[in-house]
């Protein structure tokens, strides 16, 4: 069974998707209070692809906070769509983070329990 420790069979990123439901997908441009545009949460790419999602374990109720990116086009990595799954509290937390942290700033103060590029689980 695959439940918020992610060790476990799961060898593609469709077969541990299969574990997890979406909760909330993040707009991928934080907005201030009048509408403007807070930030671009990508750091990666050219802001086509980069974005938060929420999502809860089915069988244990944990939650993490996914990343998805592409690296820009300078990269040898850039055909790759890249995520990156942060452990996270509750909602309430995921949200705070999407309103208070770049993705650069919340990568280089956390690190992920699982990456994956395309399909493929990263060890």
């Amino acid at each position: 069974m695959l439940c918020c420790r992610l060790t476990t069979e799961a060898s593609t990123k469709d077969k541990l998707m299969k574990n997890f439901v979406v909760i909330k997908e993040y707009d991928p441009c934080p907005r201030n209070k009048d509408g403007s545009i807070r930030w671009f949460l990508y750091r990666w790419d050219d802001g086509k692809s980069g974005v938060r999602r929420l999502v809860r374990c089915r069988h244990c109720g944990s939650f993490f906070l996914i990343q998805a990116y592409h690296l820009n086009k300078f990269s040898k990595y850039a055909a790759y769509q890249f995520e990156d799954w942060y452990p996270i509290e509750n909602e309430k937390e995921a949200d705070r983070v999407n309103d208070t942290y770049t993705g650069l700033q919340w990568e280089l103060q956390h690190k992920p329990a699982v990456q994956c590029a395309d399909d493929k689980i990263l060890d």
